[in-house]
């Protein structure tokens, strides 16, 4: 007869019920991870586990969330809802402006930026993010300009002897920029 008993797990690996999970993953959200009795702490909130087991667990899920930020593990792929849209769109609202500020121009932006602004002409954004800053959006090409010609004109507006080697923004019929290695 060929009725075969179903190998037996090994004993490292110990199941974990959706609830326990919950428990461990809630301790995790509310205890420091920097305290030394970790492990005993979620173990006393009642997950029904070991502290070896807990640990394990928890090593478990730092290798799991190293391997998904690293690119290793491909998230599936979610569905959007109109609800979810709206949410998104009402969370986007009402964050400060302060937190939606993105990173500064890197000095090596800011010179791409400017050869393609020679090459393209100012108000070519799409391009220019498209063929010489592909590291920022036509938007945020836009931004960048418009800051870098309020700048350019502040400084043609100072009395002073630095103002004067600094060139002229391009006019409309010109396309040609100079690097300037003060404004990135």
């Amino acid at each position: 007869m060929d009725d075969q008993m179903p190998e037996p797990e090994p004993e490292h690996i110990i199941k974990w019920t959706f609830e326990e999970n919950k428990l461990f993953e809630n301790a995790l959200a509310e205890l420091n991870l920097e305290n030394p009795d970790l492990f005993e702490k979620i173990s006393l909130r009642g997950p029904g586990k070991t502290v070896e087991q807990i640990k394990e667990h928890y090593e478990a899920l730092v290798d799991d969330i190293k391997m998904i930020e690293s690119g290793c593990v491909r998230l599936p792929p979610y569905i959007t809802t109109k609800k979810d849209e709206k949410e998104s769109a009402y969370a986007t609202r009402n964050i400060p402006n302060h937190w939606k500020k993105g990173p500064p121009w890197s000095p090596e932006e800011h010179e791409k930026f400017l050869i393609g602004l020679e090459k393209n002409g100012k108000g070519d954004w799409r391009s220019i993010s498209r063929f010489c800053v592909q590291t920022r959006t036509p938007t945020q090409v836009a931004s960048h300009a418009q800051k870098y010609y309020i700048r350019l004109e502040k400084q043609q507006q100072k009395p002073s002897s630095a103002s004067s080697s600094r060139p002229p923004p391009p006019t409309s019929g010109s396309t040609a920029a100079q690097p300037s290695a003060s404004f990135p």
